[in-house]
């Protein structure tokens, strides 16, 4: 069971400690911290990226960089849950474009904890860039 604990530091900022005594400071974005609401898109992009990773190197993709931009869009009343989140794979590897997406579409679909444990409501798609490797003419 995962277990994690939550302490207030002062105003309005907390430190949070994983269970394997990692740490994060949450904050409001006007202090030192990641907004809480935003460490959700981290953690869904975190979820899905670590599977990506995971399904291309079984695969042999030849996976150079991984990175991940999350959008997400909150509803305008309290307590402002998000109703779509888009992310955008930007992958440089030795692959198609068409497997990468393959691979994100298994994390989203079936392997990622953090999206199964969304609302069904919250809509969330995905677009995958497959960057070059090669290197810039002069």
């Amino acid at each position: 069971m995962a277990q994690i604990e939550l302490t207030w530091v002062e105003k309005q900022r907390f430190l949070g400690v994983d269970s394997a005594g990692h740490s994060v400071v949450l904050s409001p974005p006007t202090d030192v911290g990641v907004k809480p609401s935003e460490t959700l898109l981290i953690a869904l992009a975190a979820c899905a990226a670590h599977d990506v990773v995971e399904i291309l190197h079984k695969q042999r993709a030849g996976l150079k960089q991984l990175k991940v931009v999350v959008s997400g869009e909150q509803a305008a009343d309290p307590p402002w849950p998000y109703r779509r989140i888009h992310l955008l794979f930007q992958a440089t590897a030795a692959s198609s474009l068409e497997r990468i997406e393959r691979a994100i579409d298994l994390s989203l679909n079936k392997y990622c904890s953090v999206r199964a444990s969304l609302s069904p409501d919250v809509v969330v798609t995905f677009a995958a860039e497959l960057l070059s490797d090669a290197p810039a003419e002069q």
